[in-house]
């Protein structure tokens, strides 16, 4: 009886190291995209991303290559039924970045930012139309005195954005 009891005690204690194992960890940051409405074929459509820190302490995110920074390269993957859209707007070849080309993210707050789809892409057809964020932050740390990172240095971060399905009218 007492054998089975330090299996069973033996067999918990397993399951619960296993379970804590593959819990996923929290990601630093949080990104997230929305629509802001109204979304007419033909006009403007706009999209919001957020990006928060999800930390005890300040991060320095490298704006490059993301929403942050506007469009300066392909940022999105956009889809308009099943089909890729080509991406049209401008494209920006850089060197070493500067200390203002990072942006502090707090825990307490985060970073919205608005952009014109329509602008980089053509979404002038109504239908469903889907929006991935591809790609990842180029550099990412905590250590503010650090930045900026020569290119050789940078600290990568993936960026997991869940994709938006936008129904343009």
């Amino acid at each position: 009886m007492r054998t089975l009891r330090l299996l069973a005690i033996a067999l918990a204690a397993l399951f619960s190291a296993h379970c804590m194992k593959a819990a996923s960890p929290v990601e630093p940051l949080e990104c997230r995209l929305e629509a802001v409405h109204p979304l007419v074929a033909g006009g403007p459509v706009a999209l919001r991303f957020r990006l928060a820190n999800r930390t005890d302490g300040p991060l320095w995110v490298l704006r490059w290559n993301t929403p942050i920074e506007g469009w300066r390269g392909t940022i999105f993957t956009v889809t308009f039924q099943g089909a890729e859209l080509p991406y049209r707007g401008p494209m920006v070849k850089r060197g070493d970045p500067g200390a203002e080309e990072y942006v502090k993210v707090t825990p307490e707050t985060s970073i919205n930012v608005s952009l014109d789809l329509a602008e980089a892409y053509d979404v002038k057809r109504p239908g469903k139309y889907e929006v991935k964020v591809t790609g990842s932050l180029l550099d990412v740390t905590k250590d503010a005195a650090a930045v900026p990172h020569p290119r050789d240095r940078q600290q990568p971060m993936a960026l997991q954005c869940a994709p938006l399905t936008l129904d343009v009218h």
